[in-house]
This record gives C-alpha cells, structure tokens and sequence, in this order.
C-alpha cells in the first residue's frame, strides 16, 4: 500500500490532518503494518480502517435453509407436448 492511499483512506475515514500526518512519520520510520496503524488510531479514538475481524460478521454469514425457497427449474430444451 503507497502513503497516498492509505492517506486517503483515512481521509475517508474522516481522520483529522495532525493525526493522518503523525502516522504517516511513524510509517516511515517502522514501515507499514495495518494492525500498528489500527492500533494508534484506536489510541487515537477511531475505529479500524485498514483490518477486519472477521468473527465480527459471523451473524451475517450464517444462513438456514429455510429463508430461501425453493425454486422448480425450466427445462431448457423445447418439449412437444400434444
């Protein structure tokens, strides 16, 4: 990931300017880790941007049988029928 995009995505994330550019120095002196950038924002009082949890979304992907009904497919060749 280039600075500039994670720049922006923080911009997106509505970050203020001091706080973007103070993670920007601590990028370049210790690299990118999107798990040390998570951290100094929640340090900063922001929510994650660049991890997802994914046992987070486990409500959303589970899913019964029973919330989708059944469909009776069509034959997808011609039938002559008297």
């Amino acid at each position: 990931m280039n600075i500039s995009d994670m720049v922006f995505d923080m911009e997106l994330a509505g970050v203020d300017a001091e706080h973007i550019a103070g993670i920007v120095e601590l990028c370049k002196n210790k690299g990118f880790s999107s798990e040390m950038v998570d951290e100094e924002l929640i340090k900063l009082g922001y929510p994650k941007i660049f991890t997802i949890e994914y046992d987070d979304y486990d409500e959303y992907n589970s899913f019964d049988d029973e919330d989708y009904y059944s469909m009776e497919k069509f034959s997808h060749k011609r039938q002559l029928r008297d």
